[in-house]
């Protein structure tokens, strides 16, 4: 998480232009970094409060000396250091990330979640960013504040798809919260290919991966058993109801497709039928049954999923609706209809921030000249301070 930064051509023309004093402090600061470098922390940290007594005015050289302190275990004066590097230069990013750090090694990690959010709005290059992303999505899971620490992870993986650590979090957050067994899976197995064989985690993940295989072949076993299938027969029926479905006869249509599901249990195209027929009728009961049946036979559909989520805030099941979402956000991360559903949900609970955050991800999903993105965004700062 720490880096040393080493004095640019420019500070060391000042410093030199500035007397003998500041010269004699740039050769402490050259002392302490070469010290730094050697892995010498107790002499760099000698010659850094060297330096820093003859220049006073440099945000790197404060930045050096409460990282040094920070590997030294002095936490006090790291923290008095990096706060000073903050004070001189308020772009300070890295001092920032660094104070997190000390927050989160005190165990105050709201504080650590304030300093990396400071951090994040002044970091640009897009590595940094998803280390620090993932380092608060780390945060957020400890915190038990899980949606902030899913928007985080899928962030950082946006803006670094091989960055592993990322994705190895979002793992164990699907495992474990969330209980997302074959989204974990997919996860831990991505993690497998970016990350180094000589990672601590790797074999984690590959004991993870095993687990969760094993898990899941014997749900499918148990849930195929006893399944008999005529699919000639639901293949007609099928037909016949997307025929009905078409003339609006929606009552014998519902039925059709009924039957089309007990010729074949399968066949997702009916049960998906059967759930928008069933809105037709305003029969919310049985168009919830009907989508997840859908979901059962094909879990990657997003639109089953968008449909099951906006039911279930009709019939007022948020916390279904956002179960729901949880799976399709799993499922396809960047789909932006899920976050505005996931938006709406939060707000309609009252956790304004997270329907705040949720917003925010789908407007950074949307075309830019999308007409409704004004509006929309208009809807989130309307509430973002409730």
């Amino acid at each position: 998480m720490t880096r040393i930064i080493v004095f640019s051509v420019t500070s060391l023309m000042v410093a030199f232009l500035s007397g003998c004093g500041a010269h004699s402090g740039l050769s402490a600061a050259r002392e302490g970094a070469a010290a730094f470098n050697e892995g010498k922390y107790e002499k760099a940290a000698v010659a850094f409060e060297r330096a820093t007594a003859r220049i006073s005015d440099s945000a790197n050289l404060y930045y050096n000396l409460g990282v040094t302190h920070l590997r030294l275990g002095n936490m006090d004066k790291a923290q008095t250091a990096l706060k000073t590097a903050c004070e001189l230069d308020p772009e300070q990013a890295s001092a920032l990330v660094c104070l997190a750090q000390i927050a989160y090694y005190r165990n105050d990690l709201p504080e650590a979640s304030v300093y990396l959010n400071k951090a994040l709005l002044k970091i640009k290059e897009k590595d940094e960013r998803a280390r620090a992303l993932t380092t608060l999505g780390f945060i957020e899971i400890a915190r038990q504040r899980y949606d902030y620490a899913r928007l985080s992870l899928l962030e950082a993986i946006r803006l670094n798809k091989d960055y592993a650590p990322a994705r190895y979090n979002l793992a164990t957050l699907y495992r474990d919260t969330y209980g997302l067994k074959e989204e974990a899976l997919e996860e831990f197995e991505l993690f497998k290919r970016v990350v180094d064989r000589k990672d601590a985690h790797f074999e984690k993940a590959n004991n993870s991966i095993t687990r969760l295989q094993l898990n899941l072949e014997r749900t499918k076993a148990d849930q195929g058993a006893s399944v008999r299938r005529d699919s000639p027969t639901a293949a007609k029926l099928l037909n016949d109801a997307i025929l009905l479905h078409q003339a609006k006869q929606y009552a014998k249509a519902l039925k059709t497709y009924r039957d089309a599901l007990l010729a074949d249990p399968q066949t997702f195209s009916a049960a998906y039928g059967a759930g928008m027929v069933c809105i037709k009728l305003n029969k919310s009961a049985e168009a919830i049954d009907a989508f997840k049946t859908a979901l059962d036979i094909n879990p990657n559909n997003q639109d089953c999923y968008a449909q099951l989520a906006r039911l279930m805030m009709q019939v007022r099941q948020t916390a279904e609706a956002a179960k729901v979402l949880d799976r399709a956000i799993a499922r396809s991360p960047y789909n932006p209809v899920s976050y505005d559903l996931m938006a709406r949900i939060r707000y309609a609970e009252g956790r304004f921030d997270e329907a705040w955050l949720y917003g925010r991800f789908y407007v950074s999903l949307i075309p830019a000249a999308d007409p409704s993105r004004a509006s929309y965004e208009h809807w989130l700062n309307s509430f973002r301070q409730k």
